[in-house]
């Protein structure tokens, strides 16, 4: 039962770490670009809805697979 319950902690904690990331990456880009005054109202952009939506799979698909290989191999 601990295997399971760290491996479901490894991956909340890397999918949380995931859109962290992706965020962090989206707020640099943006402050590059001279866009870091439309950062105050980003979470209502279509287009930042959909890449949380697209990404969010994607990442929590590799944070699966990772916390089964290194828990339960």
């Amino acid at each position: 039962m601990k295997d399971y319950i760290k491996g479901f902690a490894i991956f909340a904690a890397l999918t949380i770490g995931g859109l962290f990331g992706l965020g962090f990456c989206v707020g640099i880009i943006m402050g590059i670009t001279g866009n870091a005054d439309q950062a105050n109202h980003l979470e209502q952009a279509v287009w930042f809805n959909a890449l949380i939506f697209v990404s969010m799979p994607i990442i929590a698909f590799f944070a699966y697979k990772f916390s089964v290989d290194k828990i339960f191999k």
